[in-house]
């Protein structure tokens, strides 16, 4: 998840072809159970509210897979490859009201989240600064376990 942030900056550089999407409304899980286990990179959209509006999808592949895996004791575990580049990290994952807030060494993350099915998706908001519009991140995965 991590990886693909740094990703999305470097998009809102260079820009995206203009497109609309809407997003869902997203509820807290009643059973934070549910999270518990091996999720595996689909797909991430980001949403750049813009004037036009601008969005980009990436998807996963061969040089960029990622896995999330969320332990019953709340420990946490990042693993990305990017281009042949390997970044492993752990750390902590706790759900509030209807936010998932995943805690590593360098990075906090706070986002909402549903799973249906064995898909759970996370979208991060990110608010306009001085140098960049806002912007949505649209994260899937599918339950490997």
């Amino acid at each position: 998840m991590i990886n693909h942030i740094k990703t999305l900056l470097l998009v809102m550089i260079i820009g995206c072809p203009a497109t609309v999407l809407h997003l869902p409304s997203i509820h807290a899980q009643g059973n934070r159970d549910a999270l518990v286990g091996v999720w595996e990179f689909q797909s991430m959209t980001t949403i750049h509210h813009s004037e036009p509006r601008q969005v980009e999808i990436l998807y996963s592949g061969k040089n960029n897979n990622e896995t999330l895996v969320f332990n019953q004791d709340n420990s946490f575990i990042y693993k990305n490859v990017s281009n042949g580049e390997h970044d492993n990290e752990a750390g902590s994952w706790n759900t509030e009201n209807d936010q998932l807030i995943i805690d590593l060494k360098d990075d906090k993350t706070i986002s909402k989240y549903k799973i249906q099915e064995d898909v759970l998706t996370i979208i991060i908001h990110d608010k306009k600064t001085d140098d960049y519009h806002a912007y949505d991140t649209v994260l899937e995965y599918k339950k490997t376990n």
